[in-house]
């Protein structure tokens, strides 16, 4: 089959995009998700050589997180390029050792897919299942404020009468928004302008969720995207989406926690969702440009 050709924008996009996912690869080497766009964006402007570098760590990912039947699918994809890969060979072999020895546990357990979570964790450690609810209609009257105010004073980054009333604050602002309005920010509301602290509730988010952090207010979005989504989910949740590569749509939103409006989303569009964690800050301003509404004061 041929290859689409690109054109100098779309090639351009692509390679704005691969940067991005290098830098967060980089950081957060265990994010198969930034792996999976990349190997597929190399892909799409011929760098078949990186693609086939970035699926050596994806299979490598995938192995690792114990998802051994993407692992194997992957190993056998690169099989197809490279037959006498040793490396590739050797972690076939493992795989296959690995399921063998766990095949009659695995048939024990009905349901059981072998797969990377996808899933949020809890403010005790345990795993939330933010997929349980796939095909259900989403109850978007909860906003995961309190989710997250639980685990802002689990994690004592604020004091708990300074995150109480700041949730009261923000459930009431966000309470019956009038159209095309921007949601209030429970991370905005607490941090203000107080970088430091906005850092260290970051570096927590990424560290429970798991989620991939994208640097939103250096990215050039593609502004056809994010209409998308309807504005209640925009706007109205603070959900921004930033980019389309294949039949992925990558998404950026200031609440992990909000697991009724992220099903809402993916129940929304014909696609598979990927979700980063961005500064609400960030999500705001690019809201305000893309809609074109006022900025705040």
């Amino acid at each position: 089959m041929l290859e689409h050709t690109l054109s100098d924008e779309e090639h351009n996009q692509i390679v704005q995009t691969i940067e991005m996912f290098e830098a967060i690869a980089q950081t957060q080497p265990d994010d198969y998700h930034s792996l999976e766009i990349l190997k597929d964006a190399y892909g799409k402007i011929g760098k078949h050589d990186d693609a086939l570098r970035v699926s050596r760590r994806l299979a490598e990912t995938y192995f690792n997180s114990g998802s051994y039947t993407l692992a194997m699918q992957e190993c056998e994809s690169i099989l197809v390029k490279e037959s006498n890969a040793p490396d590739i060979l050797a972690m076939l072999g493992e795989i296959e050792t690995r399921l063998h020895a766990s095949g009659e546990a695995i048939a024990g357990k009905s349901g059981l897919i072998d797969t990377p979570h996808s899933g949020v964790t809890g403010v005790n450690g345990a795993l939330i299942d933010v997929g349980a609810n796939v095909g259900r209609m989403a109850n978007l009257t909860e906003r995961g404020d309190d989710h997250l105010a639980k685990f802002l004073i689990v994690q004592q980054l604020f004091d708990e009468a300074a995150i109480t009333a700041a949730l009261q604050e923000v459930t009431q602002s966000n309470k019956n928004l009038s159209a095309r309005a921007l949601a209030s920010s429970l991370l905005d509301y607490l941090c203000k302008d107080n970088n430091e602290s906005m850092e260290k509730i970051l570096s927590a988010l990424i560290d429970r969720t798991k989620f991939a952090y994208v640097p939103l207010e250096y990215y050039d979005l593609d502004r056809q995207i994010a209409p998308m989504l309807p504005d209640h989910l925009t706007l109205g949740r603070l959900f921004v989406p930033f980019d389309l590569v294949s039949r992925t749509i990558m998404v950026a939103c200031c609440n992990p926690f909000d697991a009724s409006g992220r099903e809402a989303v993916e129940q929304s569009v014909d696609y598979a969702v990927t979700w980063y964690l961005a500064r609400p800050t960030a999500i705001i301003r690019n809201l305000q440009s893309i809609y074109r509404l006022e900025t705040r004061a």
